[in-house]
């Protein structure tokens, strides 16, 4: 599976599975044997993953009203093995109480930080409200940072973070990962 390959990524990708919260107008990498690709809310099954998406936007609605234009993104949920993961994409808000609802228990979390990232400030709190195990820190500029802001201990920097079980998750606390950049 593939999230979001951006066209300006030009490291050759592979992959079964594409699911974009860019939008269907996004201009996206080449995946090689990519059979589906997914760029709108509902619920799908496809090569025994269960995806879910549900749409959110790039800022608050408080925002929006007040002149500042957002655009529609989507939350992405993944279930499979037994494990859950969510893709936040270029969400720019806390999430309501039934998007909380929607998305679930949520294992390990993809989320936008940093400059780059819709969510500012509210990233901290949008962690709280999902609770994941596992949190995979995305952006261009230093998300290093935000794992110090937030005093988290964040693990080693990987090339692809793999779960092998859902036992081999962690129990008492969540780990802090960065992957390196496509």
């Amino acid at each position: 599976m593939v999230i979001n390959p951006d066209h300006s990524i030009k490291t050759p990708l592979k992959g079964d599975v594409v699911i974009s919260s860019l939008g269907e107008e996004a201009k996206l990498a080449e995946v090689k044997d990519a059979k589906k690709i997914f760029t709108w809310p509902g619920e799908y099954e496809i090569s025994g993953i269960v995806i879910s998406s549900l749409p959110a936007w790039t800022r608050s609605r408080s925002k929006e009203e007040s002149g500042e234009k957002g655009e529609n993104t989507l939350i992405f949920s993944l279930e499979m093995d037994d494990v859950s993961v969510c893709h936040l994409g270029g969400l720019g808000h806390k999430l309501t109480t039934e998007m909380v609802e929607e998305i679930g228990d949520i294992d390990v979390l993809l989320v936008p930080v940093g400059k780059g990232s819709n969510l500012g400030d509210k990233a901290e709190e949008v962690l709280d409200q999902i609770d994941p195990r596992v949190i995979i820190l995305m952006g261009d500029e230093h998300p290093e940072n935000f794992a110090k802001d937030i005093k988290a201990q964040l693990g080693e920097k990987l090339e692809k973070y793999t779960v092998t079980s859902i036992g081999k998750l962690p129990q008492e606390k969540t780990e802090y990962y960065v992957l390196n950049k496509v």
